[in-house]
C-alpha cells in the first residue's frame, strides 16, 4: 500500500521523543516500511530524516513568542496544505495521527479513505471535527484502548471505532542481564495530569530512591510542585532529563519498578509497555486504560492514593521479571500492532470493517 501518515504539528517525530504519541508514530512508520509498504510521513520540521518525511510545518508547541491566536491560524493553514499534498500524492489511504480538527473537516475532499486514531480523551475542537467526519463514508476510527473509545462515544453516540492497542519494539526494549537497581523509575511528560509529584511522595513514603525521566511540558507545574521536592530530597530523588531510547531502556531495565501516576483518564500509557518489555513491573494508579491493558501478574494498581501506592511498591517489586517480559511480548509487540493496522487498512479498502475487532 501507499500510505500517507499525518503527524501532529506540536513536536518533531525524533528522539528524544516529547511523549508517547511521537514514539508511536515513529515506530509505526518504521514497521510499516519493513512490511513492504510505501509510507510517507507528514511531520513537523526537525523530524527524523531516516523516515524520509515531508515537513509541512514548524514545531508549534515550542513556540513561546508567537501569540496563541497566530499559532492556531498557522496550524490550520499547515494542515490545509498537508491535506492538499496528500490529495495530490496518489496514496491508497491516509492515517491521521494529527490530533487536529482540520483533517477531519477535509476528509471528504479526499478520494481515498482516512483512518483517524484516538490517542486522547475528547476535547472540543476534535469533537467538532468528528461531527463532520461522521457524515463521511471514507472516514474510519481507531482507538488505542476501549476506555478512550468509550469516552468519545459518550460525546458522539454514533461513533463506531475499533480498538488497536499500542505496541513497542521488544528488540529495542529488553531486560538487563541482571538488574542493578534498588531504585524506582518514573517516566513521562512532566505535567499535572501525569502526577509526577505524587510519584515522588509515594517513593519517599516507601523509602525508595526515585529517578525521573521526561520533558518538562508545564513550567508552572514543574517549578511549583516538582522542583521543590527535587531540591528538598536530592539525596533520594534524581531528575535525569529527557532521555534517548537507549538511555531510557537502561534505566527501565535496571529499575525495580515503574511508578505510573496518571491523574487523568490515561488513554494507554506507552511507557508501561516499554517497562514490561524491559522486565520491569508496574505500580500505579488504576486510571484510564491501565486496568484494561494490565493484570495482576505484572502490576499492582490502586485508586489515586499515595499511601496505597507506597504500600504496593514492595509487592510490585516481587513480581517476576520474566513474566513481565512475556506479557509485553504477547500483548504489546510492535509487530502485532502494525499487523493489526495493516489488516485494518486492507479491510477499510475492501469495505469490510463492520464486525471486526483488532486488539
Amino acid at each position: 500500500m501507499k500510505i500517507a501518515l499525518l503527524a501532529h504539528s506540536h513536536y518533531p517525530i525524533a528522539q528524544p521523543f516529547a511523549g508517547g504519541l511521537e514514539s508511536h508514530t515513529h515506530s509505526l512508520v518504521q514497521t510499516l516500511k519493513r512490511q513492504g509498504h510505501d509510507v510517507t510521513l507528514f511531520a513537523a520540521q526537525g523530524s527524523d530524516d531516516t523516515l524520509e518525511y515531508v515537513p509541512f510545518c514548524r514545531p508549534t508547541a515550542t513556540d513561546r513568542f508567537t501569540p496563541l491566536e497566530d499559532i492556531v491560524r498557522y496550524r490550520e493553514k499547515a494542515y490545509y496544505s498537508a491535506i492538499e499534498m496528500i490529495s495530490d500524492g496518489a496514496y491508497d489511504i491516509v492515517h491521521n495521527n494529527s490530533l487536529h480538527y482540520v483533517p477531519l473537516h477535509l476528509a471528504n475532499r479526499l478520494d481515498i479513505p482516512m483512518v483517524t486514531t484516538l490517542h486522547t480523551p475528547p476535547f472540543v475542537p476534535m469533537l467538532n471535527g468528528f461531527r463532520n467526519a461522521l457524515r463521511y463514508d471514507n472516514h474510519h476510527t481507531i482507538a488505542v484502548s476501549d476506555m478512550v473509545g468509550q469516552l468519545w462515544k459518550e460525546q458522539l453516540p454514533h461513533l463506531d471505532y475499533h480498538v488497536i492497542h499500542n505496541g513497542v519494539d521488544t528488540l529495542t526494549w529488553y531486560p538487563a542481564q541482571e538488574k542493578r537497581g534498588n531504585f524506582l523509575l518514573w517516566s513521562g511528560r512532566i505535567t499535572p495530569e501525569k502526577g509526577t509529584h505524587l510519584a515522588i511522595e509515594a517513593a519517599l513514603e516507601a523509602n525508595m530512591p526515585l529517578r525521573i525521566c521526561g520533558p518538562v511540558q508545564d513550567d508552572f507545574y514543574y517549578y511549583k510542585e516538582v522542583l521543590p521536592l527535587l531540591q528538598k530530597y536530592s539525596h533520594k530523588i534524581t531528575y535525569l532529563g529527557n532521555l534517548t531510547i537507549s538511555q531510557l531502556r537502561t534505566q527501565l531495565a535496571n529499575a525495580d519498578a515503574l511508578l505510573c501516576t496518571p491523574c487523568w483518564n490515561e488513554p494507554f500509557g506507552l511507557v508501561v509497555a516499554e517497562a514490561l518489555a524491559c522486565g520491569t513491573p508496574i505500580a500505579g494508579f488504576g486510571n484510564g486504560a491501565l486496568p484494561e491493558i494490565l493484570d495482576d501478574t505484572v502490576s499492582r494498581l490502586t485508586r489515586k492514593s499515595v499511601h496505597r501506592l507506597a504500600d504496593n511498591i514492595a509487592d510490585t517489586i516481587a513480581l517476576s521479571s520474566v513474566t513481565c517480559r512475556s506479557y509485553a511480548v504477547e500483548h504489546f509487540s510492535l509487530e502485532s500492532m502494525s499487523e493489526r493496522y495493516e489488516a485494518f487498512y486492507n479491510d477499510v479498502l475492501n469495505k469490510n470493517t463492520s464486525d471486526i475487532r483488532y486488539a
